[in-house]
């Protein structure tokens, strides 16, 4: 949901002189069309746009896929922005300099009319069932595949995140109670608490701490316990409510060069396909334990369903201007009125 979350997290730069002549090869780099022989290793080159904090559970998914492939998919992974810059990834990916990402549609919003969206914009869903039941029984999911393809772009599974919820220096349990605060948020979550006469401002997370402590701000909406707690925000303000906005609160991606996945035997297509979404689910319960493990930290409140269901009328602003970007964004947004009304939140 907020296209600057883990900004505030260390990246390596290490492999420059390489890296830059690899990067600037382009497509020369990518993989012919011509399939692998049966018994082949398939070598491919990965960029993640996270730090050295997710060093393990990255190095989980390369042991998984080489032990399910019989050592014959070897994932090489690197590190946000030791390849290219993570907003350039998905134009590497196309052209080949990346054969694989580990990405979050909001970087290439510009880029692909389906992207924010995927990634993640208010009231689009609530709980884990919700964004489940609309990538894989309403059509969400396959929708997005075929939008990726048509780019050169196979679409393996989606990868849903932690929470996203408010954090303030005093309690909230309304929106009523938001009203005389002075709340950071994206755009398209300041478009929806407008309509509360709720005042909002933007300021990129490593400013967060210093924001709330000399009172710029009176609280904020990013993430969850943990992510709040990576942040040392504990420190300053401990009222979390959950807000209901958008759970996941944000969802990746693993994406792979059509040509590469193409190159792929059916049996290693479907090892990759089914260790993604094994290790997907995996990643997501990390973010549930982190979030458990964090909440301690905080005095939790939940706002009222009136709230939720207040704020998904507000939101169709917001759902209007990602329908407008393209028939096939208004068809995908289609499918997300259909779920919010059949769920109660939206008339």
């Amino acid at each position: 949901m907020d296209n600057n979350k883990f900004t505030n997290r260390p990246v390596s730069t290490s492999l420059k002189a390489g890296l830059a002549c690899l990067a600037l090869a382009g497509s020369a780099l990518a993989f012919p069309v011509a399939a692998l022989a049966q018994d082949d290793v398939i070598e491919i080159r990965m960029q993640r746009y996270t730090g050295t904090e997710e060093d393990e559970i990255f190095q989980r998914l390369q042991d998984m896929l080489l032990e399910a492939s019989d050592g014959r998919i070897k994932l090489n992974i690197f590190r946000g922005g030791e390849l290219v810059p993570n907003d350039q990834m998905y134009s590497a990916l196309r052209s080949g300099t990346l054969q694989a990402i580990y990405g979050y549609g909001g970087y290439w919003g510009g880029q692909m009319d389906t992207a924010v969206l995927e990634s993640g914009i208010p009231m689009a869903w609530t709980d884990l069932d919700e964004a489940k039941e609309l990538w894989n029984e309403r059509g969400l999911g396959e929708l997005l595949a075929e939008n990726y393809a048509e780019q050169g772009v196979h679409y393996t599974v989606p990868v849903f995140g932690g929470k996203f919820d408010l954090l303030t220096k005093e309690p909230v349990e309304s929106l009523a109670d938001m009203s005389e605060l002075k709340i950071r948020a994206t755009p398209s979550v300041s478009a929806v608490l407008n309509h509360f006469d709720i005042p909002t401002v933007y300021i990129p997370p490593q400013e967060f701490y210093i924001a709330l402590s000399t009172n710029a701000i009176d609280g904020l909406i990013y993430g969850g316990p943990y992510d709040y707690s990576v942040l040392k925000l504990n420190e300053v303000a401990t009222s979390y409510t959950e807000m209901n906005m958008l759970y996941p609160g944000f969802v990746d991606n693993v994406l792979v060069n059509q040509n590469v996945w193409n190159r792929m035997p059916e049996d290693l297509q479907e090892t990759f396909m089914d260790v993604t979404a094994e290790w997907a689910d995996y990643r997501h319960q990390k973010f549930v334990e982190w979030n458990e493990e964090a909440a301690h930290l905080f005095e939790i409140t939940t706002l009222p369903e009136s709230d939720v269901v207040a704020m998904t009328e507000a939101a169709q602003e917001v759902w209007d201007a990602e329908a407008e970007k393209s028939p096939r964004a208004a068809e995908a947004i289609e499918m997300i009125r259909d779920m919010a009304r059949d769920k109660g939140r939206l008339e």
